[in-house]
């Protein structure tokens, strides 16, 4: 049977209507999905540029000047994560003042405990060889290095102690097994004093590897093109040997040095002496010789990747302000606070949704009740932040801590609680009523026995997203909850719960990996509590015959 015109025009307008809603329903899924992927991705991924003083090129065995072909091994505890040591690090570890942190190197806060070798007559010379190499010229031991006799008793003490850190010769004999040994960077880029002066406000800042590979393969021949000023790129090695030169031709991507048309001298003296005299070259080699020699070098940018989101990142205690350590405090807080909250909140706001539909008198004043309920779930959050710093904070004088917060939060929430509650009490059909009272019981049994096991699951919606609201809030908790990343000790401890502290680690720039570690464990927090909500609604749903 044919179909009308009108009839066609309302079923291609039903068409054209049904085709938008998909389109904005899949875009709006398609840009969800991004963005909480990208954040995900950024969780557990960690992708971080850091510049360093010297280049990736790493030496496990450290020649020894003075020592017949010896060499040595830096070795730490195995609980300490770093993958290499520059030497600079090596010497500000084994030359402070104060006590250095792993937390430097490694975000660990771990005190750092240096070990060396006590100079003995059968090992003077050994001793006095590795202090030369792990300590800057002129510098002696700091007051926190512990020194042992042997070397066995080296890695023996550097195993059992928590931020160890140590030496064994490379001909070692003894058993590794318990330590970690440590690759050294020792390698710098330095330039003649002219490459790197400013002028017409260009100067060379930094290079990466992709920069080294245009300068050694020739592809870029003027500093211009890289940064700096308008000089001709000169490059020039000194092979120090076969590791060396093998590292530095992976890095620079080039099949050989020597065949490469770069100049390369066998004289130590006079391949610095052609590097300070040619405007325009840069050269390559070992940190204390460039900065004994005072020549200019610029900071080498690393790109180094890894997991972000570890175990030791959720139980470790956080330390300087977050950037150290953990979140594993701060997970608690964030669990305390929900707890507190819905504790004070859901009681009084299911009790004023009981009231407002079972007992109150439906009139002027009621209206005007959920008119003012409605508003004040509308309110920015940042107003009830200030009225809890007002009110609570200063008036009643409870000062910054977790009782403010949770009180100020339960004042935030609340009005949702009651609004979802009255509506889902609202929604439980009148027979029910009628039914429990003519069967003799009260109207307080009615309320509990009846209404709300069949109102429950509307009035667990609006406890989760209250939930929902607690777990993401910042605004309020910065002028009420301060910043503290220590554990909640008591009413007006201050703290930091998630929401908070990945707010501070963007805002202070403390880090970025961490601050995208953070919001991964909110992400999945509200995606359990959901899940678990939601089951429970689903359980009742079943039990009430829904």
């Amino acid at each position: 049977m044919e179909l009308s015109r009108s009839t066609r025009i309302s079923k291609l307008e039903e068409n054209i209507a049904r085709g938008f809603v998909w389109l904005f329903a899949g875009l709006t899924i398609i840009i969800l999905v991004w963005i909480v992927g990208y954040i995900l991705f950024r969780g557990f991924y960690s992708r971080q540029y850091i510049p360093y003083d010297v280049l990736p090129i790493e030496e496990s065995v450290i020649p020894l000047e003075g020592t017949d072909d010896q060499g040595l091994r830096i070795i730490v505890n195995k609980k300490i994560k770093i993958r290499d040591l520059t030497e600079s690090q090596l010497n500000e570890i084994y030359s402070k003042r104060r006590r250095e942190n792993w937390g430097f190197y490694t975000r660990q806060d771990l005190d750092v405990q240096p070990f060396a070798l006590k100079a003995a007559p059968d090992s003077k010379e050994f001793a006095d060889a590795a202090a030369r190499a792990v300590l800057p010229e002129g510098k002696e031991f700091s007051k926190y290095t512990s020194f042992v006799s042997g070397f066995d008793e080296m890695a023996d003490m550097v195993a059992k102690t928590p931020g160890a850190i140590g030496f064994v010769p490379s001909d070692y004999k003894g058993s590794l097994n318990r330590v970690k040994t440590v690759p050294l960077r020792r390698f710098s880029v330095f330039f003649s004093p002219g490459t790197v002066k400013i002028e017409k406000n260009k100067k060379l800042q930094e290079l990466d590897q992709e920069k080294l590979q245009r300068i050694f393969q020739g592809t870029s021949r003027n500093w211009l093109e890289l940064g700096g000023i308008d000089l001709e790129i000169l490059p020039a090695l000194y092979l120090y040997n076969d590791s060396f030169t093998e590292q530095l031709e992976d890095l620079v991507s080039v099949g050989s040095l020597e065949e490469s048309g770069i100049p390369v001298f066998t004289d130590k003296d006079k391949y610095f002496d052609y590097i300070a005299s040619t405007p325009g070259s840069i050269g390559i080699a070992l940190y204390d010789e460039v900065h004994d020699r005072d020549l200019p070098s610029v900071p080498v940018i690393r790109k180094e990747t890894g997991p972000n989101l570890t175990l030791s990142f959720l139980l470790e205690a956080p330390s300087r302000s977050g950037a150290w350590g953990g979140i594993s405090y701060i997970i608690i807080n964030t669990l305390l606070l929900i707890a507190f909250t819905l504790l004070f909140s859901t009681p009084v706001g299911v009790a004023a949704a009981i009231y407002l539909v079972e007992y109150a008198r439906q009139g002027p004043l009621v209206r005007f009740l959920r008119m003012g309920t409605e508003t004040l779930a509308g309110i920015p959050s940042i107003v009830f932040g200030l009225f809890g710093r007002i009110f609570f904070v200063q008036i009643l004088g409870m000062g910054i801590g977790f009782l403010s917060a949770t009180l100020t939060v339960t004042l935030m929430i609340l009005p949702t609680i009651v609004r979802t509650s009255e509506e889902a009490l609202s929604a439980v059909p009148g027979t029910y009523r009628e039914g429990s009272l003519a069967l003799g019981a009260t109207k307080l049994d009615t309320i509990f026995k009846v209404v709300l096991p069949a109102a429950s699951p509307g009035i667990l919606t609006g406890i989760i997203l209250g939930i929902g609201r607690v777990v993401g809030e910042t605004a309020v908790l910065l002028y009420t909850l301060g910043s503290s990343y220590e554990l909640v000790a008591g009413p007006s401890s201050p703290a930091r719960v998630l929401s908070l502290h990945l707010y501070l680690l963007f805002s202070e720039a403390v880090s970025f990996d961490r601050a995208f570690a953070t919001g991964t464990v909110l992400i999945f927090i509200i995606l359990i509590v959901n899940r678990m909500t939601t089951r429970m609604i689903g359980r009742m749903n079943r039990m009430s015959g829904k």
